[in-house]
């Protein structure tokens, strides 16, 4: 595993022990670029988390090096090339499912921090000013929201904030499961655009909704609405979420993902990303870096299903979790 596996291998010494000497892992003390793809040589799989790479190059040079499997700790996949990995005979598999009720909960944690005005006064309390001008938050109980994909985390985002007895919760999903009718009336996204003063986003990335939330989204919004990003960041157009904020039309916006967030990592201290100080400027505007996962429980459920997911391809040479097909 490269320098970029957050934990290294000991992240996965508690998982492990159930499988014996099965597994030996080899840490490489380096990025994971074409360069130091042949350090890979001798290992039958490679552990990969997100990182920008060099596309159909990179996964040449995997495959070259002897590699046969793939598996990344996160669900999401988006620094696979499956089309590569596929073209050069790699398997791949992803962890697509971990403890909902991390990502749920930090969620509602945003959407609390959002309402009352959080950011600001954080920043008063720096500066010892204790005055409450412009500090009046807003309560759960009279909103109107709504959840913009309701699979597993968006259903547990939905019975937490049933506690909160908002006015109304909507649910918008393409499949449509008994739970969340018991718990939100379905809706359509337009309709959740329009009527909406908070919506959470829990949906997953593909082609159809690369940018959902853009300038054209957001001016048929309730104005003044708050927006929640625990999900994907390419679902937002960072740069009309900002026109969005200073216009007025959006109220409030928390994010714990953004597009191009690979480059925040590296190197620490330094932001290349200029959208995202724009963003900060403005005191409505929350962000966290892609934590809304990171909980002791999330992080045991990861790593006992990656080390599942190599014991698969290791014995019989597939995998559940399959994304290459």
């Amino acid at each position: 595993m490269f320098s970029s596996l957050r934990g290294g291998p000991q992240r996965f010494e508690e998982s492990r022990k159930k499988y014996g000497d099965a597994f030996e892992f080899v840490d490489l003390p380096c990025p994971p670029t074409p360069e130091n793809a042949e350090r890979l040589k001798g290992c039958e799989a490679f552990l990969f988390s997100p990182f920008k790479n060099d596309g159909d190059l990179f996964w040449k040079k995997v495959s070259e090096a002897g590699v046969k499997y793939v598996v990344t700790c996160s669900a999401g996949y988006d620094h696979f090339d499956l089309e590569a990995m596929k073209k050069y005979g790699l398997k791949a598999a992803n962890v697509p499912s971990y403890s909902p009720n991390a990502v749920a909960e930090h969620t509602v944690m945003l959407l609390l921090a959002s309402l009352r005005k959080l950011r600001r006064q954080l920043s008063n309390i720096e500066h010892y000013d204790m005055e409450l001008d412009g500090l009046m938050g807003r309560e759960v109980r009279n909103q109107i929201i709504g959840v913009v994909g309701a699979g597993h985390i968006g259903a547990v985002t939905l019975e937490i904030l049933k506690g909160f007895g908002p006015k109304k919760l909507y649910a918008y999903s393409p499949h449509r499961r008994a739970r969340i009718g018991e718990l939100a009336e379905y809706a359509s996204l337009e309709e959740i655009y329009e009527k909406c003063d908070v919506i959470l986003f829990h949906c997953a990335l593909n082609d159809e909704n690369y940018h959902m939330v853009n300038t054209e989204t957001i001016a048929r919004m309730k104005p003044g609405v708050l927006l929640v990003n625990t999900a994907r960041g390419k679902l937002f157009d960072a740069w009309a979420v900002l026109e969005g904020l200073e216009s007025g039309q959006l109220g409030a916006v928390a994010m714990d993902v953004i597009e191009g967030e690979e480059i925040l990592r590296r190197p620490q201290g330094q932001n290349d990303l200029p959208v995202l100080d724009r963003l900060l400027a403005h005191d409505n505007f929350l962000f966290t870096m892609h934590t809304a996962f990171y909980t002791d429980e999330a992080d045991r459920n990861m790593a006992d299903t990656t080390l599942a997911n190599l014991n698969e391809y290791r014995t019989t040479g597939s995998c559940r979790n399959e994304l290459v097909k």
